[in-house]
């Protein structure tokens, strides 16, 4: 083995912990913006919304209550599902240390 084959693994490992620490990130700003989003968009609208009645709520009140409870399970679940994903990919092409 040459001088320079643990130096190139070396660097080989740290490329691909950059990777998936990218990965990941990206990920966790998408949910994030997407939470921040739906939050602000229901926060804008809630006075409109609330001309409109749904279960014998006020649409908006109800999207404030309840709505955006179930999305941020939703969101919740389907970030766990992507970084299991990330976390699998990098696991089956390395060892992670």
């Amino acid at each position: 083995m040459t001088a320079q084959g643990p130096e190139t693994e070396h660097a080989a490992e740290h490329a691909a912990r950059d990777r998936h620490q990218l990965r990941t990130l990206a990920v966790a700003i998408t949910t994030l913006a997407a939470a921040l989003c739906a939050v602000i968009v229901t926060i804008v609208y809630a006075l409109s919304l609330n001309r409109l009645w749904f279960l014998h709520f006020p649409l908006g009140l109800y999207l404030l209550a309840q709505g955006l409870l179930i999305f941020a399970v939703v969101v919740t679940f389907w970030y766990v599902r992507v970084q299991e994903r990330i976390d699998h990919t990098r696991s089956v092409t390395e060892e992670i240390v």
